[in-house]
């Protein structure tokens, strides 16, 4: 009589070597990982960014009045170099926006506000305050430049949007530098 033992699990041993592989797998793994989120959330904040001066370009057409786009922290005023905090696109009725406190008064129309890109990216805009006329140009004298920047700084996660004084936005991906 041959004596059959059904195996019914795994032994201590087993379990223990493939936890250990597992974690060293993942530990592996994380890096690349990490990498691959922050240039998918970099990838996002461009879209959006890329739809605000869409939104904003539309309006100044359909308006047929400037609109503009500024930083904001409390989405009711703009804050000059709070782009980390959020921004608005507005109506500035009077034309004396200048992108710090106080650009935002009675008979603006703030068209809307766009919530902060999450407290791991950095955003800087090389002006205070971006308009667009009513033929969709670009009312500033050069290009503009959006640049987005990781927790990490690690550059090759960064992107870049420069808006052209026609008012086109162009996302960069390449050749740039974090603060």
């Amino acid at each position: 009589m041959t004596n059959i033992r059904n195996n019914s699990g795994l032994s201590l041993i087993e379990l223990l070597i493939t936890v250990s592989v597992m974690g060293i797998l993942i530990a592996v793994s994380m890096p690349s990982f990490r990498d691959t989120l922050e240039s998918r959330n970099a990838n996002t904040q461009m879209k959006t960014l890329l739809s605000t001066l869409n939104l904003a370009r539309g309006e100044a057409i359909k308006r047929g009045i400037n609109v503009s786009i500024c930083a904001t922290d409390d989405g009711t005023d703009c804050e000059a170099d709070a782009w980390s905090d959020g921004w608005m696109v507005f109506v500035d009725a009077n034309g004396d926006a200048d992108g710090d406190s106080g650009s935002v008064d009675a008979g603006d129309d703030i068209i809307r506000v766009f919530d902060s890109i999450g407290a791991e990216s950095t955003l800087t805009f090389t002006t205070d305050l971006f308009q667009f006329n009513s033929m969709g140009f670009g009312t500033g004298p050069a290009v503009q430049t959006f640049l987005v920047c990781p927790g990490s700084g690690v550059a090759t996660n960064a992107r870049s949007l420069e808006i052209a004084v026609s008012g086109r936005g162009r996302r960069i991906e390449d050749g740039l530098v974090c603060p």
